[in-house]
């Protein structure tokens, strides 16, 4: 049976297309754009965050919207899923947020009913995409790859349709999961529980998550190896924190703004470090040109493109939302 992922067929075409993926080719000038342009990303996500939780909560369910939305696209695009993957997760996501800003005690469990709800109608998405898909699948070429009687040699065989689906499954299902995360610094920003402000301590974590990612990011494209870059990236972000806390805003304590920062920084620090090794891991070699002639010179640009713009959105967004739990959790239960 044919080995597929999420992304066998061409970001342009779409996992059902059926048609075979291009082989992108990582040029060299992206990839000594590609540190620096996740860094000002992950800097510009962090900042709208902030921003917003030091304003309204209102106002950061609508930027945290914004960026589940974008790591929709992005999720979908770096896995090559088909394009209505996009709608749905982002769709999940914030109706998750919708969920826990109506609750009456803005409690973070709440999202996992809409997470379960979501099970299911994602479940019955990708059962029609495989009739679909199934309806379209060509005629099976001959055994041995032997030509027809005109003489025209055969060619490979589809993809399994089951195991496209199950790709597009994992891929629809992790989404979710994963731009839920998000509600966590709604749960904090908007609930009760917590001894200390509740602005500032979302706004602790963000700091010390986004600071480590921007830092790391930063060493990174100055030639530093991952994994120093993303410790010196959570003693950046950690002594941020300090810094903060140490400006005495309101009732924060300096030992509150220490430790939620982090704990934001430690989760996006290792997030960041997978994704860097999935990256080097996955990246074709630069240089070369896919087989195709001319014609398919366009297509396999615009799918490298794409995938390059998705592995920087995550870079920025990923690490910030997997973030989101362990500060939602430090915040709440910190003494005070």
């Amino acid at each position: 049976m044919t080995r597929v992922s999420a992304g066998d067929p061409g970001l342009s075409r779409g996992v059902l297309s059926g048609e075979p993926a291009p082989q992108a080719v990582a040029s060299t000038r992206w990839v000594r754009l590609g540190e620096p342009l996740a860094a000002l990303a992950a800097l510009v996500a962090m900042g709208l965050a902030v921003g917003a939780a030091a304003l309204a909560t209102w106002l950061l369910a609508a930027v945290l919207a914004a960026e589940q939305a974008t790591f929709a696209w992005a999720w979908s695009r770096a896995l090559r899923a088909s394009s209505g993957t996009i709608p749905l997760v982002a769709a999940w996501a914030v109706l998750a947020d919708v969920v826990l800003l109506v609750s009456d005690r803005h409690a973070y469990g709440s999202v996992a009913g809409v997470v379960g709800a979501a099970v299911a109608v994602v479940v019955f998405y990708q059962l029609a995409l495989r009739r679909a898909f199934t309806l379209r699948v060509p005629v099976p070429p001959r055994a041995g790859g032997e030509a027809d009687p005109a003489g025209r040699p055969d060619s490979p065989a589809a993809p399994d349709p089951t195991a496209r689906v199950s790709a597009e499954l994992a891929t629809a299902l992790s989404g979710i999961i994963l731009s839920a995360l998000f509600a966590g610094y709604l749960a904090l920003r908007a609930g009760h529980g917590a001894h200390h402000p509740a602005d500032l301590l979302v706004i602790a974590g963000l700091l010390g998550a986004g600071s480590a990612v921007v830092t790391a990011r930063l060493l990174g494209w100055a030639g530093l190896a991952t994994v120093p870059a993303d410790l010196l990236g959570v003693v950046v972000a950690v002594a941020a924190g300090a810094v903060f806390g140490a400006l005495g805003p309101d009732d924060l304590t300096l030992n509150a703004a220490l430790a939620t920062a982090a704990s934001g920084a430690a989760v996006a620090a290792l997030v960041d470090l997978v994704l860097t090794r999935a990256r080097a891991a996955g990246s074709p070699a630069a240089g070369g040109t896919p087989g195709g002639g001319a014609g398919a010179a366009g297509p396999v640009r615009d799918a490298a493109a794409d995938r390059s713009a998705a592995e920087v959105l995550l870079a920025a967004i990923l690490p910030l939302a997997c973030a989101a739990p362990l500060v939602y959790l430090v915040g709440r239960h910190l003494p005070g």
